[in-house]
Order: structure tokens, then C-alpha cells, then sequence
């Protein structure tokens, strides 16, 4: 999650400097916005209850971010969601938790795993170990390891910001001068002599 804010806030920077502004996103409004809060619903009591209402909920809160993709597919940056939010239920549901890899959290300058009902660390049995925590994001005092998932995920969700503040990829630029402009100014910073 940290992850994905920090795409979002660097996405909406570069889009406030290439044009982009916060305005345009009331005039582009996505379809199926009920289905991205039942999704975001089903996750959150998935992770309070724990246990098997942990995948239950993925997997509940991924059907409804699927129809939610469907109805936005074409948008920018929704298909890299999609691939993101599949590969993250994906391997959740096979392996009841999504599994962490301590080598990525090593990397990442974390020392120990903490268990929770949504983690578990990978191990010789878990399956498709690579859509697991594998991706160690070391930042200072924040470090983590994220899935490919995430990745996918925080890409999508800073390009679907970018393109919806309505920037041009291309920083504003003042016009060159003419030459006839810059012949004015040499003229005005010219000494005037006085004629002898």
C-alpha cells in the first residue's frame, strides 16, 4: 500500500508539471465505482475477521474489481491493474495468505517477519512463491517487501492519475524569442555614445 501512495503522490507531481491539474478529475469519471467500494469493503472485513474470511474476502473483493477493470478496461493504466489485482488474488487464494520471501525482507533492511492472518513466509510448499512478497523496497525507516501484484498495481494506479489530471507528458515551455526580439534587447543594453 505504501508503495502504491507514494507512485500516486510522485504521478500527481509530474502530472502538475506537464499540465496535469486536480480539476480534471471530477470531468473524468470512471464506470463502476460501486464495485471498486464493495471491493475495497469485502477487503477490509476480510483482513479484521482473519482467518479463511481473509481469502474469502480477496477473492470476493477481486470478482468485484474485476467488473469494475471490465468497465474501465481502456482507460489508461487499468489493464496494469488488472494484472496486478489478479496475480495478488491469485496466489492468496492458493495458499490461504500471501507469502513473503525473507530474503526479499532482508533486502529491504528488515530483519525479521512479522506474522499476520493476510502473511505468511514462503517455504519449499508454497505455490507460485514469485507472485508472492518478493520485491524488496528498501526505503529509509519504510522498508518492505511487495509482490509483483503491488508493483503492477501502484503502476496502473499512477498512470490511471496521470492521464485523469489531464497531463500532456511535455513541461510547459515559454516560447522562444524571435530574432527580432533579441536585436530589440541588444539594442536597449547598447551604451549610448555620444557622437564626437
Amino acid at each position: 500500500m505504501l508503495l502504491v501512495l507514494l507512485v500516486m503522490v510522485l504521478a500527481a507531481g509530474a502530472a502538475r508539471l506537464t499540465g496535469g491539474r486536480f480539476s480534471h478529475l471530477a470531468d473524468d469519471t470512471l464506470a463502476g465505482l460501486h464495485w471498486l467500494a464493495a471491493a475495497c469493503i469485502g477487503q477490509v472485513l476480510g483482513a479484521l475477521a482473519g482467518g479463511i474470511a481473509y481469502p474469502v474476502g480477496l477473492i470476493g473483493s477481486a470478482a468485484c474489481i474485476a467488473a469494475f477493470l471490465r468497465l474501465n478496461l481502456f482507460r489508461p493504466g487499468v489493464a496494469l491493474l488488472a494484472l496486478g489485482f489478479f496475480g495478488n488474488a491469485l496466489v492468496v487464494a492458493l495458499n490461504g495468505a500471501m507469502p513473503v520471501s525473507a530474503t526479499a525482507l532482508l533486502r529491504a533492511g528488515l530483519d525479521r517477519f512479522v506474522a499476520d492472518p493476510r502473511h505468511e513466509l514462503a517455504a519449499a510448499s508454497t505455490v507460485l512463491p514469485w507472485l508472492g512478497d518478493v520485491v524488496p523496497v528498501a526505503l529509509p525507516g519504510l522498508g518492505q517487501a511487495v509482490s509483483p501484484g503491488d508493483v503492477l498495481i501502484a503502476a496502473g494506479a499512477g498512470l490511471l492519475l496521470y492521464a485523469g489530471m489531464g497531463a500532456t507528458g511535455r513541461v510547459p515551455a515559454v516560447a522562444a524569442p524571435s530574432w527580432a526580439e533579441l536585436d530589440n534587447l541588444e539594442t536597449k543594453a547598447a551604451p549610448d555614445h555620444p557622437a564626437q
